[in-house]
């Protein structure tokens, strides 16, 4: 079976790289707002969270989640377009995948829960 591109006259083969997707990491650019969220949040729950566990969860949930990764990449369950992400891989899985999203949800969600919970006990210790 030809390669498509060489069935394409040369003016359509530079259209179509013309049109081609630029790279642009949209996945981290996307995350960056929720960096700016967790900062006030982080200043609200700061004194209640218990860092050491807060450690070891990310810990886990970065060795279960890494295995998971690597399981289906190898399976091709796992796909990314190279064009949105950051561009260094391990073993088939984006850097930005280990190093942003495996740690930043769980502890978003540990920070928010002390901070609701900050939030709320002085508002009901002040009625």
């Amino acid at each position: 079976m030809p390669d498509i591109d060489e069935l394409l006259s040369e003016e359509d083969r530079k259209k179509k790289d013309a049109t081609a997707q630029k790279k642009w990491p949209a996945s981290v650019l996307l995350a960056a707002p929720f960096f700016l969220l967790v900062i006030p949040l982080y200043k609200a729950a700061r004194e209640r969270m218990n860092w050491k566990a807060a450690l070891a969860m990310v810990a886990t949930f970065e060795a279960i989640m890494i295995c998971a990764e690597l399981f289906s990449v190898s399976r091709g369950h796992w796909i990314w377009n190279p064009n949105r992400i950051l561009g260094p891989a391990f073993f088939g899985v984006p850097i930005e995948e280990p190093l942003l999203y495996y740690w930043f949800p769980p502890l978003f969600v540990v920070i928010l829960m002390h901070a609701f919970e900050g939030f709320f006990e002085k508002r009901g210790g002040a009625k």
